[in-house]
């Protein structure tokens, strides 16, 4: 073969084979291009799925009684807080007590610093490394459930329950019933058996 045609022949190969390379290389782009185009696509649905919802609660009010409704009202309230990053209030209502003949009689400061220092404590171990703040306050419970919820913005007040039925629930009422009907939020309760 002369050397003329060796060179014709190797231009010929050459673009031959740069026909190949560019046939190739877009082939491969396309092949890249469409998996990097089902790897978006695969994490934008993975992300839509993970996306977190708006909060639906910036602030959560847990009532608590020390009962053991309380107790799992508590742990729910907590779930709640930490999945909308919520603001967690604990409130324990020191009860006003009816004398006869005589009139209410309120928590003295020792019956409210002793609550004080059981609601640390249920909070130490039900609320470890959550943020929180501990209300201890004194009057009838229901009425200021509910005046702290409107005081603080509350979203969501979680509470117990005790399951009464018949005659002792229609003459003692339930806190929560009440708390349902004045709080102007949402009222979550848990039973408390």
């Amino acid at each position: 073969m002369a050397s003329d045609q060796k060179d014709r022949l190797g231009e010929k190969l050459a673009k031959v084979g740069s026909a190949m390379l560019n046939e190739w290389a877009s082939k491969s782009d396309s092949v890249l291009l469409t998996n990097l185009k089902q790897a978006a696509q695969e994490q934008l649905a993975k992300e839509k799925r993970e996306r977190r919802t708006p909060r639906a609660f910036n602030r959560v009010l847990c009532a608590f009684d020390f009962g053991q409704g309380s107790l799992k009202a508590l742990d729910l309230a907590r779930r709640i807080a930490i999945e909308n990053d919520a603001a967690l209030y604990v409130l324990h209502v020191c009860p006003t007590v009816a004398v006869p003949l005589g009139g209410p009689v309120t928590a003295t400061p020792e019956v409210e610093e002793a609550a004080r220092k059981k609601l640390r404590e249920a909070a130490a171990t039900h609320l470890a490394k959550v943020p929180h703040e501990l209300l201890v306050v004194t009057g009838d419970p229901a009425r200021r459930i509910a005046q702290i919820q409107s005081a603080l913005g509350i979203d969501l007040v979680v509470m117990g329950t005790f399951a009464r039925r018949g005659v002792p629930r229609f003459f003692l009422g339930s806190v929560a019933d009440h708390v349902v009907r004045a709080a102007a939020c949402p009222v979550l309760t848990v039973k408390g058996r």
